[in-house]
């Protein structure tokens, strides 16, 4: 008995933060459809993260984490960064050496 209380109290309370790190991604991915670059695409992810700009020293870890980034440009790439990721290049094959 004791187990199954320890499961569900694990569940209440990591379940939000599982939750609530999916839920920006989803909203911000509507942003998208604003023309890159732009001080509207900005704004509408302002609007659904709001910005605290401080004194950053460190990359952002999390799309939450561009809130604080001062400058607007930098704030645009950190979402854009996380919203919208740079395909990733598979590593080139190997060439065959001919005799």
């Amino acid at each position: 008995m004791k187990a199954l209380v320890i499961i569900v109290f694990a569940a209440l309370f990591f379940l939000p933060a599982i939750a609530t790190a999916q839920a920006p991604i989803q909203a911000l991915k509507m942003c998208l459809q604003i023309e890159d670059q732009s001080k509207e695409r900005l704004d509408c992810y302002d609007e659904k993260i709001a910005p605290e700009p401080k004194q950053v020293s460190a990359p952002a870890k999390t799309v939450r984490d561009c809130r604080f980034l001062k400058e607007e440009d930098e704030r645009l790439n950190c979402f854009n960064k996380f919203v919208n990721p740079a395909p990733k290049n598979s590593p080139a094959k190997p060439k065959r050496k001919t005799p």
